[in-house]
């Protein structure tokens, strides 16, 4: 058995030879297994002979697991989403593409865009290229202004004579993740307009945002000119988009990563009380803070008040009274306005993330954990809040996961707490009228000229700023109470896609120094699908038994690739983190 790097404890000195001989002798073994997988797929499965199905055959969406060579079930290869024979023209984009790769998978001479990630450090820039004696146009997105941030997201657009297929996925077009780790893919076939049909002007919603995406990598009319000629009204999935940038004001803010999520869900199935499952391949620095708030809109509540919780002052001047060094004492340094404030309690979020001990038991060990990402500094940040952290062990044993998942369920509450949350709601009505009086004072400078009949008839989102926005308490958030719930048949949804679980991905409030208005901070361009899970006959029997050891979500039909439920972190356990971006250059480049 071949040694491996210590790296489950502190690190070593000095470690970057061993980790390339390492990661040397791993390329060996990678060949090695692959070379097995295929003589077992030679036996099992008569070596993949493709027959090639005519037609469209995803007219009523499917989310599927992609194969991995070794392992046999209900998953997708990548001919198969292409159906080369007929593919008449494709948009890919992607952040990581192996050209050589993709091409021996399409057909000859076709028309091909594609968009990906690019560096101004090797000589890249913005914009649209042709790249000579190629039929291939290459994309450079705009990226953020702001910094740090990447082009992230997955999305194929292939085009055949009578159907057009969109894949959302969280896979890069490299043979790595098609052929070693595990992706996740949405598909789904739209058929041509009949000659005889009249197309309407307006877009369907799900290509419309297709269309708006495409518009803001830079494409004017490649591929987005055939989207009007096909029927999109049995669209299945819901898109939830990220694109770089600061969107300021409630509108803007709900366009986009975890504003968009929230407007979905209030949209068709809000509920008040959800348990919140993260898969992520990559994490990064996350608080109490950007909790809240992601779980906000995970609950469909409006998510443009920012709930910031402070000591009052009595508990400002008792901390201080408790702390001030007494005459024998030496002197402390002072406390930042950070160290004063109360923690926020942690919502019911889990994030499911692999283990050290699961990467370096892997098939692959340090080859298959190459698209994993995650910080040693993150993770020791006092803020961060490891006791959600649970084990991410695939299904199939000994593959490590690319994908990216949010999995909700509602959890209906009993007669005792609805009566509860009622008699709350009469408390919350009478706190967020005060709240009103309070801003309307503040901009109009009228001491008790204000009462109930102006704040009817004030807007509560045109007044708010930016001392009235931090000072609400989670205690008095209370503009999101509706009336009316949801559709009763759905008991939960889920979203898969290249989201991974950060601030960078799905957005993080502030408020703009410049307008005081409300914020939504992307840096990542991101893409992924939203979908609701509807009620099965059996669920009023299991509906309360919330911690029985069974996969509800699969039961739902929803293809997780992880087991369920995921087990926490043990003692001795700690995340993986790693050399990512050498582990990966060389898995994208060599194997």
């Amino acid at each position: 058995m071949r040694s491996k790097i210590n790296i489950l404890g502190s690190p070593v000195n000095n470690c970057e030879d061993s980790i390339v001989s390492q990661l040397k002798e791993d390329k060996k073994n990678v060949k090695r297994l692959k070379k097995d997988d295929n003589r077992s797929d030679n036996k099992t499965n008569i070596n993949h002979v493709i027959i090639e199905k005519i037609g469209p055959q995803f007219l009523d969406g499917v989310t599927k697991l992609t194969y991995v060579p070794g392992y046999n079930g209900d998953y997708i290869r990548f001919d198969e989403i292409i159906q080369k024979n007929q593919l008449k023209s494709a948009f890919f984009c992607a952040m990581t593409i192996e050209f050589s790769w993709l091409l021996e998978n399409l057909p000859k001479n076709i028309s091909i865009v594609v968009a990906k990630h690019w560096d101004p450090e090797n000589g890249d820039s913005q914009g649209v290229f042709c790249i000579p004696n190629t039929n291939i146009l290459l994309v450079h997105p705009p990226m953020s202004s702001m910094g740090h941030g990447c082009f992230h997201a997955k999305l194929m657009i292939l085009i055949y004579d009578e159907w057009i297929r969109v894949v959302i996925s969280s896979a890069n077009l490299i043979s790595h993740d098609w052929e070693i780790s595990e992706n996740i893919v949405f598909i789904q076939d739209f058929p041509r307009y009949n000659e005889n049909n009249i197309i309407n002007n307006d877009l369907h919603l799900f290509a419309k945002e297709l269309k708006d995406y495409l518009l803001a990598m830079g494409l004017k009319s490649h591929i987005i000119d055939k989207l009007p000629q096909y029927d999109y009204s049995k669209a299945k999935a819901i898109i939830i988009p990220s694109i770089p940038g600061a969107y300021k004001g409630i509108d803007d803010v709900k366009k986009y990563g975890h504003g968009r999520l929230s407007q979905i869900v209030k949209n068709i199935c809000e509920y008040e009380d959800v348990e919140l499952e993260c898969q992520s391949s990559s994490l990064g620095s996350i608080t109490p803070e950007f909790l809240n708030e992601f779980y906000r809109s995970a609950k469909g509540l409006d998510p443009y008040i920012i709930p910031k919780q402070r000591k009052s002052k009595r508990d400002k001047e008792q901390f201080e009274e408790n702390e001030s060094p007494g005459p024998s004492q030496p002197s402390q340094p002072s406390q930042s306005p950070q160290a004063l404030q109360q923690p926020q309690p942690l919502p019911p979020i889990t994030i499911v993330f692999p283990t050290n001990k699961t990467v370096l038991n892997s098939k692959y060990t340090f080859a298959g954990a190459g698209p994993l990402c995650f910080s040693k500094k993150c993770y020791e940040q006092i803020t961060f809040p490891k006791e959600i952290l649970r084990k991410c062990e695939s299904n199939r044993n000994g593959i490590l996961m690319h994908t990216k998942f949010l999995l909700a369920r509602f959890i209906r509450p009993s007669p005792d707490q609805l009566e509860e949350k009622r008699l709350l709601e009469q408390e919350q009505n009478r706190q967020i009228k005060i709240n009103k009086r309070k801003i309307i004072k503040n901009k109009y400078d009228s001491d008790e000229s204000a009462t109930d009949s102006d704040v009817a008839d004030v807007d509560i989102q045109e007044t708010i700023t930016e001392e009235n926005i931090l000072d609400l308490s989670q205690d008095t958030v209370t503009d999101d109470v509706h009336d009316v719930q949801g559709d009763n048949n759905i008991v939960g949804w889920y979203y898969c896609g290249s989201h991974n679980f950060t601030e960078s991905a799905w957005g993080k409030l502030n408020v703009s120094r410049d307008t005081k208005e409300i914020q939504l901070k992307i840096y990542n361009w991101e893409l992924g699908i939203f979908l609701p899970i509807t009620k099965l006959r059996d669920d009023d029997d299991k509906e309360n038994n919330i911690g029985e050891q069974r996969d509800w979500f699969r039961d739902h039909g929803v293809p997780v690739s992880y087991k369920r439920p995921p087990n926490p972190y043990e003692e001795s356990d700690i995340p993986w983190y790693f050399l990512w971006s050498l582990v990966f250059s060389w898995v994208v480049i060599d194997v």
